[in-house]
């Protein structure tokens, strides 16, 4: 247990233990000279309440109480007074639990009452064996009257429990409920004084001419008028001021009208006390459950009518003349107040309604009928022009006896609903006009049947409309494509495209492609069917192909390897020459890259050519040496880019010429003229000087450094200006005339400066190529000296 809880315990102790004491002091107070009924018969009521309520952690203050209130009995040691209280706290606590179980909402709600007093009446039996026999040891009474004590004891307890413990019960749902209404106060305050009044005649004036059946027959007729129209907690509160009274006075002011002897006063004492709690107990059980009745109906009519504004706008009534008695909701609040024109009116009165699409007499023949009717359209003119719609629906209400009364019914504005319909409606209405202008087959069918076809539809199908209309779609598909229409029908919500072969009028095989997907029409799900006769596109196709079929042959018989890459550099195709050169199957490189195919040194110099191709477009070649099946290769590889229908570049494409045959010609080629003895030079046909055989260097003492191109040659070989412009006008006349003459040799002479400073003459045998020239020096320096000698 914490530290808070334990404080506000004890003090809850501490409580019921003063309550418990107080209720026992003022019993001893009140007790009649002479009474053989045991005065303490308030404090077991008070336990019980305090039980009921507060649970059995109040059980040690309840025992407290109760020994402190019977250590005031005279000869009563107080253990025995503790061991009394004991048994009185235990079957206070007892009857408590059983009235928690047994009646967990009062004594005075719904079978209560009989519980409660079973529960009274058994437990109060239960402390009249127990405490009589603990004074009984203790010689607090005679052995011979122990059976009169015990009997005694019990009416006492369960008179405490009976008048008490409904009163308390009653009082705290009154305070936790607020239910104690003002008119019942002014009458409780009434019955209390008259009460009081009572029990101080019967205090002062002794025995009066008066007995307490008349104060009965006085103060009872009241109590029952508080029980029918107040809270419960007011009539058992005062029935408690009236046993009080009754207790403290009458055993020993009526004398005979009670009885002859003062156990008969007694007993007839409790028998009025606890007749008059019971009456009042019942009657308000029996009224406690009217209340929950008729709060039940009222509950469940204003339950109807939350729902009905929850489902509807408005809640209506009419009366027997179908003129409006009642109308509800906040639709109508807006339409200039139009609520108030309804009361008293019919429903042809209403200003601004007429039926929408019908008139009054469907309505008229329901109403006579006594027909309830649902969704009975409206449409209101507005005052300032606009127009709504309503839906309205009724029933015939009926009284307990059979009359007919009114109907009753909801309504609903619907105004959205109706100008969505009419703007569909106008929608497919425009629909039909778009798809009779289209030059595309359009049809609508449902699953299957055929609801609507434009004209481009019926003249791909060779018919009328009339004669699609109402027809499956298999009636003109070819009898071998209905297995494949009927399952991608039933197979797919979301039809994208598919191709089949239809059959005209005429009866010709017509390929046709389809396009479809879900659709509404007319307020329906059904599918939209474009339809496309596809017999020019089957013809282009099919040239298309032949076309591709011829490139496909042409590259196969290309001798050179020709391959195409997208712009990441994996292949998109190659001919049959690249894959028997680079030693691999048709298609087994589809997708991959350069660097699956060839060394990494060598697919990198690739990727750097794909970039500078990316970057600047045009004809790139250069030359690379490819290991392949059959060895290594020489290849100049010729690449460009090309483009997409955007002009975007779509990637490369390449050819791989094999040039190792020529190269190795080229090096015999080289090392004939290396070994030659004549001097031979290698001209480009743009002035380049390509080659200069040892012959040729020994010969005039230049290297291909010195003379890198003609310009160079020119300026170094003939450094005479007037020689030099000389000879090379006959160059270029040499050069001419053989062209000219369709020759491509001829010779050329002069003398020509070596790098040792020395002229000598020389004579070239020139040679005329595409891309080169060829040239062979021969030294006749000592020939044209010796010829003047001879001379």
């Amino acid at each position: 247990m914490t530290e808070s809880r334990l404080p506000r315990l004890l003090a809850a102790n501490l409580g019921a233990a003063a309550a418990a004491l107080a209720a026992g002091a003022a019993c001893l107070a009140w007790q009649p000279p002479g009474a053989p009924l045991p005065a303490l018969w308030l404090p077991w009521g008070v336990a019980g309440a305090i039980l009921f309520l507060g649970g059995r952690a109040r059980l040690p203050g309840i025992w407290l109480g109760q020994a402190a209130a019977l250590a005031l009995l005279p000869g009563l040691p107080w253990y025995g007074a503790a061991v009394a209280g004991l048994g009185e706290a235990a079957t206070a606590w007892l009857a408590a639990r059983l009235l928690r179980r047994l009646a967990p909402r009062g004594p005075s709600r719904d079978a209560g009452p009989w519980r409660f007093l079973l529960v009274a009446y058994g437990c109060a039996a239960l402390a009249g064996l127990l405490a009589p026999v603990v004074l009984r040891l203790f010689g607090v009474i005679a052995g011979s009257s122990l059976d009169g004590a015990a009997i005694a004891w019990w009416l006492a307890d369960s008179l405490g429990m009976v008048v008490f413990l409904p009163a308390a019960l009653e009082a705290r749902h009154a305070w936790s409920g607020r239910r104690l209404v003002p008119p019942c106060s002014f009458a409780m305050a009434g019955l209390g004084v008259a009460a009081a009044v009572f029990g101080l005649l019967i205090f002062i004036a002794g025995p009066l001419p008066a007995n307490p059946y008349l104060q009965a027959a006085l103060l009872l007729p009241a109590l029952l008028a508080l029980t029918v129209r107040c809270h419960p907690a007011v009539p058992l509160g005062l029935n408690l001021i009236l046993a009080m009274a009754l207790a403290s006075g009458a055993a020993g002011s009526f004398g005979e009208a009670l009885g002859a002897t003062a156990a008969a006063r007694a007993h007839a004492l409790h028998g009025f006390a606890v007749l008059g709690s019971t009456i009042v107990l019942f009657l308000a059980a029996h009224l406690h459950g009217l209340r929950r009745a008729a709060d039940a109906a009222r509950a469940g009519e204003e339950r109807f009518r939350r729902l009905s504004a929850l489902t509807s706008d408005w809640y209506w009534e009419q009366d027997a003349d179908f003129r409006f008695t009642r109308i509800e909701g906040t639709a109508l609040a807006d339409a200039d107040e139009l609520q108030w024109r309804f009361i008293g009116k019919r429903h042809d009165e209403l200003p601004g309604f007429e039926p929408y699409n019908a008139g009054w007499e469907p309505h008229e023949a329901d109403l006579l009928a006594r027909r309830t009717f649902h969704g009975r359209m409206l449409r209101y003119a507005r005052p300032d022009g606009r127009v709504s719609y309503y839906s309205t629906s009724g029933e015939p209400v009926w009284d307990a006896e059979g009359v007919f009364c009114g109907y009753r019914g909801v309504g609903r504005d619907v105004t959205p609903e109706i100008e969505s319909r009419e703007a569909l409606l106008a929608s497919e209405r425009q629909f039909h006009e778009v798809a009779d202008a289209t030059f595309e087959g359009l049809l609508v069918h449902d699953y299957g049947r055929i609801v609507f076809a434009n004209r481009a539809c019926a003249e791909i199908a060779g018919r009328g409309i009339e004669a699609l209309v109402g027809r499956t779609l298999l009636d003109f598909v070819a009898p071998e494509e209905h297995a494949a229409v009927i399952h991608r029908l039933a197979n797919s919500d979301q039809l994208k495209n598919f191709e089949t072969v239809a059959i005209n009028g005429e009866g010709r095989r017509v390929p046709i492609e389809i396009f479809a997907r879900p659709f509404v029409f007319q307020g329906q799900p059904m599918r939209l069917v474009a339809i496309r006769d596809v017999s020019d596109r089957r013809q282009t196709e099919g040239a298309l192909r032949a076309q591709i079929e011829f490139q496909r042959t042409l590259l196969d018989t290309i001798p050179n390897g020709v391959f195409y890459r997208d712009r990441q550099g994996r292949f998109l195709g190659y001919n049959r020459a690249f894959a028997e050169l680079m030693g691999i199957a048709a298609g087994e490189y589809i997708g991959r890259t350069m660097l699956d195919l060839v060394p990494g040194e060598l697919a990198r110099r690739f990727g750097a050519g794909d970039e500078a191709l990316l970057a600047s477009p045009g004809t790139q070649s250069h030359e690379e040496a490819i290991e392949t099946p059959r060895g290594r290769r020489d290849m100049v590889v010729y690449q460009d880019v090309f483009r997409d229908d955007k002009g975007a570049i779509a990637g490369f494409v390449g050819i791989l010429a094999d040039i190792t045959e020529r190269k190795k010609s080229e090096q015999r080629l080289r090392r004939f003229q290396e070994l030659s003895p004549a001097a031979i030079g290698i001209v480009s046909t743009g002035g380049q000087v390509l080659y200069i055989n040892p012959a040729a260097a020994h010969l005039f003492g230049f290297r291909i450094e010195d003379v890198p191109n003609m310009e160079a040659w020119w300026q170094l070989a003939y450094p005479d200006p007037a020689y030099r412009a000389d000879r090379y006008a006959a160059w270029l006349a040499a050069v001419e005339q053989t062209l000219r003459e369709g020759r491509y040799m001829f010779r050329f002479d002069g003398r020509v400066r070596c790098m040792d400073g020395k002229d000598r003459f020389i004579e070239t045998m020139v040679s005329l190529g595409e891309d080169e020239i060829f040239m062979i020096f021969t030294d006749l320096t000592d020939y044209v000296e010796a010829v003047p000698a001879v001379g």
